[in-house]
Parts: C-alpha cells; structure tokens; sequence
C-alpha cells in the first residue's frame, strides 16, 4: 500500500518524487509508515494525508476530537484499543 499511496501522491501532485524517496529512506531506518514518515519530514500534514485517503477510498473521515463517545460504550473497548498512540496497540 505505501508504494502505491507514494505514487498517488506524487500523480496528484501534493508531494515530489523527491519527497518521496527523503520519506522512503526515512521509512526505512524507523520502520514508519510512510504516512507518518510524510509528517514527519514536513512534507504533508497527517490531515492532508487522511483527507487524501478519504476521498481516494470514498470513505468520509471523522476528527474523533470533535466525537461525544457515550462512556458506556467506551466500556466496552479495552484500553490498549482505545489509546492514541499507536505503540500501545
């Protein structure tokens, strides 16, 4: 999927080839996601990217910070599904 997301990106023009190869090398040494690897470098904002999956995919995106979740519910999802930060998953 990351080759193919990079190739996207670079064919709609929101990041260069070169941007591409500096996310790629950088993926490789952290073992990132490209994703992440794109934000972190500066080059797309994780916004721009989850725009950019939504419309590709067809599948509205959500910011789950401006989401009421019933706690009730929340009860129902362990705590290591429910943490922001991927490494606790």
């Amino acid at each position: 999927m990351s080759s193919r997301l990079g190739e996207l990106l670079v064919r709609e023009k929101l990041i260069s080839l070169q941007q591409l190869r500096q996310a790629q090398d950088e993926q490789r040494k952290t073992s990132a996601k490209l994703g992440p690897a794109l934000a972190k470098l500066g080059f797309l904002s994780d916004g721009e990217i989850t725009n950019f999956l939504s419309s590709q995919y067809r599948v509205p995106s959500i910011d789950l910070a401006t989401v009421e979740i019933d706690p009730d519910l929340a009860k129902l999802v362990p705590a290591r599904f429910a943490s922001a930060t991927p490494s606790s998953r």
